[in-house]
């Protein structure tokens, strides 16, 4: 299943479901901080949530298969 999200999107997502801070999500992947932050923009406008824990969740959600 595709989230609609890009790959360095997704890997934010991972990041933040693991509990990571901006900063630190930015020292992972060896890019700024702004970035960061602009990825999880799109993020949250891509699985129309507000939060970072809702788009965890909301990630989750998509990805559990069907019963």
């Amino acid at each position: 299943l595709q989230l609609g999200l890009s790959p360095r999107e997704a890997e934010v997502l991972l990041w933040v479901a693991q509990g990571k801070t901006n900063p630190e999500i930015a020292s992972i992947l060896g890019i700024s901080e702004e970035t960061v932050k602009k990825h999880m923009k799109q993020v949250l406008a891509t699985l129309a949530v507000e939060t970072r824990t809702a788009a965890t969740l909301r990630a989750l959600e998509l990805l559990q298969p069907s019963p």
